[in-house]
């Protein structure tokens, strides 16, 4: 088991002067182009000071300020924005002239690991050439001596040097963070800012992140602050953090004081609305259910890729080897179940998910639906199929078309499969199922475009196209790993009310064993293409009999900030 992150402490603002501290921070966004627009006023005198060797953890939601806060820092706010305030770093006050007073500290002394280390890099660029050109651009390194100092900042985060050749489609989600992270620290900064650098990665990989930057802060007495909606993050990460809601940092404190006695409402409801392995074990019943047959069953299901042929491959015009994502794995998922599969990136999750849809083919087993077997079925009949087994996708940002209304999305299945349907009949089951996913009353959503709907609203509208069909069967692929902890409760308490009031089966997939033990009636655990270990709850997280459960459990970060110094 691996050790428990000891978070930064860093010294107290009594024994030296802050790194950086920020002073009545606002900002203000113009509504038009015109002289004299009206202005949304997003940040509010936001105050709030970082030492040398410190974690800062900056927690609130989607909106609430806290990109707008550290891109202030960074200079790195659009031309309508205007700011207010000071920002002082090492002694200066960075806002005093604009863009010339922060141009010359930005990625030298102050940088910024962006969210989203999926997308952040250069996919036709080699990893160390992004790193190298940082050093270069602010002149620090050229030639031999920055490819050395490539070399030396992978290793710092842990990365083989000889890596810097391959292409971030090489890397995997761990690799290309830690990656993002050696190109903040290419000028060698005093501060770095870390905007939710753990959004979307599965705890395992989340874990080491975390453990990489506070060794960072810590070895090289840098500042960092950690922008994060995932109190967990904060509790194992941070000694110090601030709460902000509506552009106001409305408490800020000792960790374990927000946690133990948080001074304002919102705070308190933030922890609250966390699931935890403890509560889940503490409450979750064992589903029970009759004799009736599986409405999915898989049955020793095999997916295979093709690799990358090798040179010898070509040479002797063989078959590249094929790499067994999923290894004969058995699982069933009845009416009225919740039915979690975990595990960590790239153990054969949505590769399951995927060949239960029949977007790839199994080369293995049977697939089992509503007691027909799918395997090997013409793609002719996957259309029928599928209008009885739908798919909830990750990201409500992407899957969303923005070009549509929200009415035209949750009716486009219906375009598809029922094209006959009448208009009136047509829009009556869209208000039904944008009500059936909370979005009440319909008619205030059915003509607006996506980017007018919150992250939640728009997995409800993803969902409400979801079931607009009446399916018997909905594929979930990680549905809340994108939200705030308050928006995620409200997702999951849906799709386990549509378990039993429209006795649909779900098979949703996560890294979240703290979500699957809160919601889900069953847990499979998957690990390297096979599943380790099944079973209700309780048994699966309450008595753990795999190795490789008990190592998910340990990488979940615990809200408790006090269980940091006992572990």
């Amino acid at each position: 088991m691996s050790a428990t992150i000891a978070a930064s402490a860093g010294p107290t603002p009594a024994t030296r002067t802050p790194l950086l501290s920020i002073e009545a921070l606002n900002v203000w966004f113009a509504l038009g182009n015109a002289v004299g627009s009206p202005e949304a006023h997003v940040v509010r005198d936001v105050s709030l000071h970082l030492e040398a060797g410190e974690c800062y953890g900056l927690i609130g939601e989607s909106g609430s300020g806290k990109t707008t806060t550290i891109q202030a820092v960074m200079g790195l706010l659009p031309s309508s924005a205007r700011v207010g305030g000071r920002i002082v770093l090492n002694g200066e006050n960075i806002l005093a002239r604009g863009e010339a007073s922060v141009a010359p500290h930005r990625w030298k002394d102050v940088a910024m690991v962006f969210q989203g280390a999926m997308n952040a890099l250069n996919p036709v660029k080699t990893v160390g050439w992004q790193i190298a050109e940082a050093m270069e651009v602010h002149g620090m390194a050229r030639g031999r001596a920055g490819l050395q100092r490539v070399g030396d900042l992978l290793g710092l985060v842990g990365i083989a040097p000889d890596q810097a050749a391959r292409y971030p489609h090489q890397f995997s989600g761990g690799m290309r963070q830690r990656a993002i992270i050696a190109m903040a620290l290419a000028c060698n900064p005093k501060v770095l800012l870390a905007d939710e650098p753990t959004t979307a990665l599965d705890v395992m990989i989340q874990k080491q992140v975390l453990e990489l930057l506070v060794r960072l802060g810590r070895e090289l007495q840098l500042g960092v602050i950690l922008v994060t909606h995932d109190l967990g993050v904060v509790a194992e990460t941070c000694a110090r953090a601030g709460v902000m809601l509506k552009g106001e940092l409305v408490e800020q404190g000792a960790v374990t004081q927000l946690y133990h006695h948080p001074a304002h409402p919102y705070t308190g409801r933030l922890f609250k609305a966390a699931p935890t392995l403890a509560a889940a074990i503490a409450g979750s019943p064992v589903a029970l259910k009759g004799d009736d047959a599986p409405l999915l069953r898989l049955e020793g299901l095999r997916v295979a890729y093709a690799t990358a042929p090798r040179f010898a491959d070509i040479v002797l015009r063989r078959r590249p080897p094929e790499k067994q994502a999923v290894d004969g794995i058995s699982l069933s998922v009845r009416r009225g179940d919740l039915v979690a599969l975990v595990g960590q990136s790239g153990c054969g999750k949505t590769s399951t998910l995927q060949a239960t849809l029949g977007m790839v083919p199994a080369n293995g087993g049977h697939i089992l639906f509503e007691g027909r077997d799918l395997t090997g079925l013409p793609p002719a009949e996957w259309r029928r199929v599928r209008r009885r087994m739908q798919m909830i996708y990750q990201d409500p940002y992407e899957a969303l078309d923005s070009r549509f209304r929200v009415g035209e999305t949750v009716a486009e299945p219906l375009g598809i499969h029922e094209p006959g349907l009448p208009r009136t009949e047509r829009a009556a089951r869209v208000n039904a199922a944008l009500e059936a996913v909370g979005l009440s009353p319909a008619a205030r959503f059915v003509h607006r475009y996506p980017h007018e709907l919150s992250g939640g609203q728009r997995q409800r509208v993803a969902i409400a196209a979801s079931i607009i069909l009446r399916p018997s069967l909905l594929l979930a692929d990680e549905p809340v790993s994108m939200l705030d902890v308050s928006v995620r409760t409200g997702i999951l308490d849906l799709l386990r009310a549509l378990c039993r009031t429209q006795a649909m089966g779900i098979l949703m997939i996560t890294h979240d064993l703290s979500t699957a033990a809160d919601y889900a009636d069953r847990i499979a655990v998957m690990h390297n293409g096979r599943i380790v270990e099944e079973g209700p709850p309780a048994e699966v997280v309450g008595a753990p009999k795999a190795a490789y459960t008990r190592a998910l459990m340990a990488a979940i970060p615990r809200l408790d900030p006090s269980l940091r110094a006992s572990a």
